[in-house]
């Protein structure tokens, strides 16, 4: 495999630049006032072709993993078009770049034994470099023309010159005359109103996000470097730090959550009532404490990463790593527990529900902690990779909001104004076929405030009918809001 260098990039920089030009018209059609359509999974597929092309060029072998890496983000990219939910759209394009940065490292150190924090350290560096990049396709154009300087007539750049400089001014020049005289506007007059300057504005801004950012990604990742290769691999460093240090605060810190695990064992999953503070019932006691204990296990997994790191392998140490390990289980189980309880007290929200597969994925990653403490050479971050790419997935295609809408008009005997508020104003579109069932189930329980009920879901449904949509930026879960509430006001109308 041949080495990465930014000067290979600027000899390539005529390839360079066609190339992310064409990138950049795609990147423009699909993602103009459109972050959510379904030209979005056309997009990301475009970036990942895009990729491969530079790859490629670069003279960079493309492994049989790479395709695992495209078909999750065509999935997140396909989930993107499924749901209106905000988070996901947001949480997706993070997940496509995360992916993204983790195959293209993989590919341009194929043979490299990464560990997890050199995982995270080379997507925090690739981010870095995209983000120091962004000048190079300027930079690279100079160092081009000055390597090249000989060939080219005399008379090419002062005319390319010229020519952006007569476009630009014009950009604002035409406008102005169009405006003042109307004798010129009668011959011009049709062309602002065909291109609209505006829109033209963000039309070209939109291809420039895109042009630069490419070219700088794929800058950056020339600017990529493996000092530790010996081989073609990249050897982990190994713990050197003198275990007794570990063995001293682990063998504490296990002791605290011994004694704590076994007080969740017997008053919170076994009800031992006998045991509770005066004054305190269960249900207030399995209430308490959710928050902190999340914030307990996520310090213990990165304690024990951190020993697994720095400290020598020692016998004691690892048994005292799997103790906490163990404890932090327990209480990771103890405060999805106590969701679980509140859920059932108080109904599911979209935040509950992420918190508790956060729970689940948090449970899942701790499982591999505890086998990379046994065998040190367990490549973790692809574990956690995995777990956290499919957990996502699946969740991205669950449409939460309409879930938890859905929930909760099951489970709801009483609805009140703030349930149904909830429902209007704080989850998206994904639960609007639900909604209608809900108001029903709302007058039916409070027949005094039927009117009420009917005008406010009657709004709500109208919104989304009024909000318009493109072939371009169709989406299903905006689609299926748009039919359901075509067929509510519809029964509104006949029952009138």
């Amino acid at each position: 495999m041949e080495t990465l260098t930014v000067k290979k990039v600027e000899e390539n920089y005529t390839y360079m630049m066609s190339m992310c030009g064409i990138y950049g018209m795609i990147f423009t059609f699909c993602l103009y006032q459109n972050l959510s359509g379904i030209t979005f999974p056309v997009c990301v597929a475009a970036t990942i072709f895009t990729t491969v092309l530079f790859m490629k060029r670069m003279g960079i072998t493309i492994q049989r993993n790479f395709m695992i890496y495209v078909m999750a983000m065509l999935l997140l990219g396909v989930s993107t078009t499924m749901t209106s939910s905000g988070f996901f759209h947001v949480f997706n394009w993070a997940g496509i770049l995360l992916l993204l940065m983790t195959a293209v490292i993989r590919q341009v150190n194929p043979g490299g034994n990464l560990n997890f924090q050199q995982y995270l350290v080379n997507i925090l560096v690739l981010t870095g470099k995209t983000v120091i990049s962004v000048l190079d396709p300027l930079l690279h154009g100079i160092q081009y023309n000055q390597d090249r300087e000989k060939e080219k007539s005399k008379y090419i750049k002062p005319v390319i010159i010229g020519l952006l400089i007569a476009a630009c001014l014009l950009v604002v020049v035409l406008p102005l005359l169009i405006f003042s005289d109307q004798i010129f506007a009668s011959f011009f007059g049709g062309f602002i109103h065909i291109f609209k300057f505006g829109e033209a504005w963000g039309l070209f801004f939109t291809f420039l996000a895109g042009f630069v950012l490419i070219y700088a990604f794929l800058s950056g990742i020339s600017r990529l470097e493996f000092k530790s290769q010996e081989g073609g691999t990249v050897k982990g460093k190994e713990g050197n730090i003198n275990p007794v240090t570990g063995v001293t605060f682990a063998g504490i810190l296990a002791a605290i959550y011994v004694f704590y695990s076994v007080i969740q064992i017997l008053f919170l999953f076994m009800r031992l009532e006998s045991g509770l503070p005066d004054g305190v019932t269960y249900s207030q006691y399995a209430h308490a404490g959710f928050w902190q204990l999340l914030l307990v296990s996520l310090i213990n997994i990165v304690t024990v990463l951190v020993c697994i790191s720095v400290f020598q392998e020692n016998k004691i140490l690892k048994i005292l790593l799997m103790v906490i390990s163990v404890c932090t289980c327990i209480m990771t189980l103890s405060a999805a527990y106590r969701m679980v309880l509140y859920v059932n007290a108080y109904y599911l929200t979209f935040l509950r529900v992420l918190v508790l597969w956060f729970l689940g994925v948090l449970m899942l990653i701790m499982f591999g902690v505890m086998w990379s403490i046994i065998k040190r050479d367990f490549q973790l971050f692809r574990y956690i990779m995995v777990i956290v790419t499919v957990c996502y997935i699946g969740l991205s295609f669950s449409k939460v909001d309409r879930r938890v809408a859905e929930y909760n008009v099951e489970h709801w005997d009483y609805i009140t104004s703030d349930d149904m508020a909830y429902l209007i104003y704080s989850s998206s579109w994904d639960a609007a076929p639900v909604l209608a069932e809900a108001g029903k189930k709302a007058a039916k329980d409070q027949p005094w405030q039927e009117q009420y009920w009917k005008e406010n879901v009657e709004e709500y449904y109208r919104r989304i009918l009024d909000q318009k949509m493109t072939l371009r930026s169709w989406n299903f879960a905006r689609a299926e809001a748009k039919d359901a509430a075509r067929e509510y006001l519809h029964l509104l109308d006949t029952d009138d």
